[in-house]
């Protein structure tokens, strides 16, 4: 009979690592498969390990009626799955109820189940006497509709009125930022002035600026309304025309950086008044009286003859007639009418700026503007003789006293 072979890790294991049956197995003794390291010296023993390969067929595997043994030509891997079946038959350590905590609020437990159990196995759900409760179809019906709505209103507002508001005030602040100018809002102004006629005068600048509308007036020499008899302009604005006869035009530039310039004829006057267009990120002209050094078709008449100025150009009585008067021009006291009336004395000249029309004394220079103000520049006086809407008025003008010096 064949000598079975046997690895060379079996044969210098430990005597204890090998049971009975394994070596009923092999067909050997435990003593045999120990050998003493002295006789494996032996020529006879040693030629027979080395020379005669094991042969299976030899190989008689006994009936193991209570396990399972799997046929295996590696006796070491027999030992190997032997092992195992002994740590498999070890108990599970049992759960442990620190791995998770309890949910507070609930009768709801979660149990740490290792590898060896479902999950279903680690969650307790302890029965409760309050559970078992007997409900009508009404309140049952009640508490279906209930939960329905409340998930309804979830699922149409998800959001609360705190989060709206905060999520509607980020938009207003993203909107703002948008649309607001980057160099903030223009300031505006509203102007008279005189326009020139001569050849050689530069025309003057009406200052625009996107999102608002200039609006121009052509005056003449005494303030009346000059009629406009038709318009022409270039650049990207969009101009309003005149009603026939009117003598208002309205002007919005429809881009950031639009220019251009505009060609207006009027009414009985055969130069055109020509305008140039731009567009202002800090100024813009919300309201210009242009005045026109001539007497235009529908002028007032005259009740005193005087010397109105038909020249255009005087700087100084066109910053009087905007309300802004020079520096150094010396404030007067008026009394008899009301505040509207006021006036200045500069360079030996008394500049009364009014509403009311300057009967008497005889005026040099005289101009005013579409709201009915007047600038009457005459020499010093004490008295002023005024008409308001044919009611006569005087007034009285004196040297402005320091309430200091009383």
């Amino acid at each position: 009979m064949a000598v079975p072979f046997v690895s060379p890790a079996v044969a210098q294991s430990d005597a204890s690592d090998v049971s009975p049956e394994m070596s009923e197995f092999l067909e050997l003794p435990t003593d045999d498969i120990l050998q003493d390291p002295a006789q494996e010296s032996q020529p006879e023993q040693q030629e027979i390990i080395v020379n005669e390969q094991p042969n299976i067929e030899d190989i008689v595997v006994p009936q193991q009626p209570m396990q399972d043994v799997v046929s295996n030509d590696d006796p070491l891997a027999l030992m190997n799955e032997m092992q195992n079946q002994a740590a498999s038959s070890n108990p599970a350590p049992m759960p442990s109820n620190d791995a998770l905590p309890n949910v507070d609020g609930t009768r709801l437990s979660v149990d740490d189940t290792g590898l060896d159990m479902s999950a279903i196995d680690g969650i307790r759900t302890p029965i409760v006497e309050s559970d078992v409760e007997e409900i009508s179809p009404d309140e049952l019906a009640e508490e279906i509709r209930q939960e329905a709505f409340d998930a309804a209103i979830t699922g149409i507002f998800p959001m609360r009125p705190d989060e709206i508001r905060e999520l509607l005030r980020q938009y207003d602040t993203t909107t703002r930022a948008v649309q607001e100018p980057i160099n903030g809002i223009p300031t505006p102004t509203i102007n008279v002035t005189t326009i020139s006629l001569d050849p050689g005068v530069k025309p003057i600048m009406l200052k625009t600026a996107t999102g608002h509308i200039t609006t121009l007036s052509m005056l003449d020499a005494t303030g009346a309304p000059w009629p406009i008899q038709d318009i022409s302009w270039a650049g990207d604005f969009e101009i309003t025309e005149p009603e026939e006869g009117g003598h208002v035009i309205r002007i919005t530039p429809m881009a950031v950086a639009a220019y251009g310039n505009m060609s207006i004829r009027l009414v009985e006057l055969q130069t055109p008044v020509t305008i140039m267009l731009s567009t202002s990120k800090d100024e813009v002209q919300y309201r210009v009286d242009a005045r026109i050094a001539e007497f235009g078709p529908q002028s007032a008449p005259q009740i005193i003859e005087g010397g109105t100025e038909r020249v255009a150009g005087n700087t100084l009585i066109m910053s009087l007639l905007d309300g802004t008067p020079p520096q150094g021009a010396q404030k007067l006291h008026v009394s008899g009418v009301d505040t509207r009336t006021s006036a200045y004395k500069i360079n030996n000249m008394t500049y009364v700026r009014t509403p009311l029309t300057l009967l008497s004394p005889g005026w040099q220079q005289s101009v005013s503007s579409a709201d009915g103000m007047n600038v009457y520049a005459l020499n010093d006086t004490p008295v002023l003789l005024l008409s308001d809407r044919g009611r006569f008025t005087r007034a009285n003008v004196s040297a402005r006293k320091d309430p200091l010096d009383e």
